[in-house]
């Protein structure tokens, strides 16, 4: 009798590729990341992980499910062109998303800024886009598709899911510690993310680009993130933390010609910090939570649980522990 209701409970169970998180139509959170160096930060946080088959133009799709929400992770290769082919064909080889979270590292624009600080980016901008005029000066042109049309200097990041960042960033903050000379917690700065294929390593070129932008950082992916998820009307932010600066250099940081991150520079353990908080305070969200949670799931169990899901998978230790975070990640 006991083996006969086993096999009828196996029985009625949905098989797995028909499940609620697979279907067709199922809403899903795309987070973009360029390196599985970044990726190994966040996939500890998603429950029933696997890695998709893969699509042309993504390096590789990890699928998951973060409090009720699907999430697809997808590694797109560092720079502008993989970044702009990845999330392209993310966005074409599945549902709409609910919403596209840029997740990663950058290097600091500010004096002030250590390693482990949060940026969200309020605006992106494309640092590249640039004339340099027979004088010599440069300025900032954006872009445009056509003559036609206006250029376009920053783009916006969507003011809901800015808004549910900055709370998720200045949840975490006090728990923290970054690798400075005060051991203070890490600061969360809301404002422009520069990004381009250039990697700056003059302070003089930093300030400059700063000044003229109103830059807090630099990467690579979020300008083309940006760009292609305003042609297909998503939801779009960008979530960074600092890996380096150039401004106040140490003997031993991530530099363009490393093939392998330096154990005291782990690269995008806060900003992954970061968003899974935001995609839990989505799922609990009035207006998110509806579009986003596709398993049955009362709204006080999500609430009550959700803190302790993510304090359980956070990857805890300090940026100078590189090896521990690195080990705490992967379990």
């Amino acid at each position: 009798l006991v083996r006969r209701r086993q096999l009828g409970r196996t029985a009625r169970r949905p098989p797995k590729a028909q499940r609620p998180m697979d279907r067709v139509g199922t809403q899903r959170i795309v987070v973009m990341i360029a390196m599985e160096e970044e990726a190994q930060f966040f996939k500890p946080y998603l429950d029933d992980m696997r890695r998709l088959d893969d699509t042309p133009g993504i390096v590789a799709t990890y699928r998951g499910a973060l409090n009720g929400a699907t999430v697809d992770v997808c590694v797109s290769g560092i720079g502008a062109v993989y970044a702009a082919t990845a999330i392209t064909a993310a966005l074409l080889h599945g549902p709409q998303p609910v919403a596209v979270l840029s997740c990663g590292c950058a290097g600091a624009h500010r004096p002030d800024q250590a390693k482990g600080d949060i940026v969200l980016g309020a605006l992106v901008t494309p640092l590249s886009a640039q004339v340099v005029d027979r004088q010599g000066k440069t300025r900032q042109s954006g872009v445009r598709c056509s003559m036609l049309d206006q250029a376009t200097t920053v783009f916006e990041a969507d003011p809901s899911l800015l808004q549910i960042g900055t709370a998720a960033a200045n949840a975490f903050c006090d728990e923290w510690t970054v690798d400075t000379s005060d051991g203070r917690p890490p600061r969360v700065d809301v404002g422009t993310v520069g990004s381009s294929d250039v990697w700056r390593q003059d302070p003089k070129l930093i300030a400059e680009v700063s000044e003229q932008t109103g830059s807090l950082c630099e990467e690579m992916e979020a300008h083309s993130l940006a760009q292609v998820c305003k042609m297909f009307k998503v939801p779009f932010l960008a979530i960074k933390d600092i890996a380096n600066s150039e401004i106040y250099p140490e003997e031993i940081q991530l530099e363009p010609t490393h093939s392998v991150v330096p154990e005291s520079s782990p690269v995008g353990v806060h900003a992954a910090n970061v968003t899974a908080k935001t995609i839990a305070l989505l799922v609990n969200d009035d207006n998110w939570g509806p579009q986003l949670v596709v398993r049955p799931t009362s709204r006080s169990k999500a609430g009550s649980s959700h803190d302790a899901l993510v304090a359980a998978k956070r990857p805890r230790a300090g940026v100078g522990s590189s090896e521990q975070t690195r080990q705490r990640a992967r379990v």
